[in-house]
């Protein structure tokens, strides 16, 4: 028997006491798509910034199967950068199942397509979902203004399309 897909799982909002939950997942998916990653902060101080910082000020929504987590979504307003996906994670057990596809749908059903979101440069695997659904760069960093001290990538999508060819903008240093 197979494994259930995303089309499979269960959508809803996220609560604090999901915090604990949603944090194993993010430090897990971190873990496995960058190795050697330096993780500033234990489980317990992501849970916490989760409750008290991501779900307090954006919208999370989180995929279950069988009413266990196995991935969320945060979106909003960012006031410099206006609809902005915040954190987008999936078990590494539940990768390439269409949950990932189906958070980033719950996100633009809020915001609209014109969304940015940014990612560690070398997270091949993301980079190529974020660009298989119309996201292109539009800044890069030499990571020295993030707490992992990592590279990373903001990246933009203009109208939804992952067809365009175009630019979104200019790539440049960012400013952290």
């Amino acid at each position: 028997m197979s494994a259930p897909v995303g089309g499979q799982a269960a959508i809803g909002a996220a609560g604090d006491a999901d915090a604990p939950a949603l944090a194993r997942i993010f430090l897990a998916a971190r873990a496995a798509a960058l190795p050697g990653l330096r993780e500033v902060h234990s489980a317990e101080e992501v849970a916490a910034w989760l409750a008290s910082a991501l779900m307090a000020r954006q919208r999370v929504r989180m995929a279950t199967v069988a009413g266990v987590p196995v991935g969320y979504v945060g979106f909003g307003l960012d006031a410099a950068r206006g609809p902005m996906v915040f954190h987008l994670y999936i078990a590494p057990g539940w990768w390439r199942r269409g949950i990932g596809t189906r958070l980033l749908t719950e996100a633009e059903a809020a915001l609209g397509p014109r969304l940015s979101l940014f990612c560690i440069k070398r997270n091949t695997a993301a980079r190529a979902f974020y660009e298989r659904h119309g996201f292109r760069v539009a800044a890069t960093s030499d990571g020295a203004g993030t707490e992992e001290g990592e590279p990373d990538i903001l990246f933009a999508r203009d109208d939804g399309s992952p067809d365009r060819d175009d630019k979104v903008g200019a790539t440049d240093e960012r400013n952290a």
